[in-house]
């Protein structure tokens, strides 16, 4: 019998600051963050937005089943362990949630993912939540362990300037 491989742990996190650095918010900075972490591979992804704190959760979900499929592609994971500190995320995935009603594009969107991969929804508290974890407390992956992420070349030579974004509309 095979062994199978053990399900990769993640984390996923959203907030919305009530009060944001003035500076920031008179050049347009958004007060909401969506967070995930992968322990295993030494990932962290944190992105400013707009939006309801459950929209906002639904993002940092969906933001790493994409990154998951498409930047780990070569590790070949086939199941997710999703830890999340939002109660209302956890309890989306209950048969009566207005949530993920059959036929949303939440559902669909979902859908799509669980045919490639096994993901499980599970809650963490806040204080055990890696996503939320201070970059500088996050310890890197070790040496002997390579993580090969599927990065297109042509993006790593191409010089151009970009505006510093500000956020993204969810």
């Amino acid at each position: 019998m095979k062994n199978k491989k053990p399900a990769v742990c993640c984390y996923i996190a959203a907030f919305t600051n009530a009060r944001l650095d003035s500076f920031l918010e008179d050049n347009g900075f958004s007060k909401g963050m969506i967070c995930f972490a992968i322990p295993t591979y030494g990932i962290m992804f944190r992105c400013r937005t707009e939006g309801r704190l459950i929209d906002l959760e639904f993002s940092a979900l969906f933001s790493l089943l994409e990154f998951v499929k498409s930047k780990l592609e070569g590790e070949k994971i086939k199941s997710l362990q999703i830890f999340s500190s939002n109660p209302e995320l956890v309890f989306a995935f209950t048969e009566k949630s207005p949530h993920m009603r059959k036929g949303s594009s939440r559902r669909t969107l979902l859908d799509q993912y669980a045919k490639s991969m096994q993901i499980a929804i599970g809650y963490s508290k806040p204080a055990e939540n890696r996503a939320l974890t201070s970059p500088a407390e996050y310890p890197s992956v070790p040496n002997d362990r390579v993580v090969k992420l599927n990065i297109d070349k042509s993006e790593l030579t191409k010089v151009e300037f970009k505006p510093f974004q500000k956020g993204i509309k969810i």
